[in-house]
């Protein structure tokens, strides 16, 4: 099987590479492919509870109990600075 990757997708592959992530393009493609399905089985098998969650969260939407744009923005900017200022453990 032969797989055109953009130029973009190439120099990120490489630069993984060069910086020790991959030994190799195959290895790093591998990777990437079986990340990816991984993540679709899991969409996959919890697809009904993603369904009823989000009807959850439209049903509260439609009740006025949801919060605006600004504020969930500003509350991610929090969770984030939380986030980066946590200590690290040390290598």
């Amino acid at each position: 099987m032969t797989i055109n990757l953009k130029p973009e997708l190439q120099q990120l592959i490489q630069q993984d590479i060069e910086r020790g992530a991959y030994q190799s393009v195959e290895e790093s493609v591998e990777r990437a492919v079986q990340m990816l399905h991984d993540e679709e089985e899991l969409l996959w098998e919890n697809k009904d509870a993603i369904h009823r969650e989000i009807g959850r969260g439209l049903a509260e939407l439609d009740r006025g109990e949801g919060i605006s744009g600004d504020e969930s923005r500003a509350r991610l900017q929090e969770k984030k600075a939380d986030w980066l200022n946590r200590p690290r453990p040390s290598s």
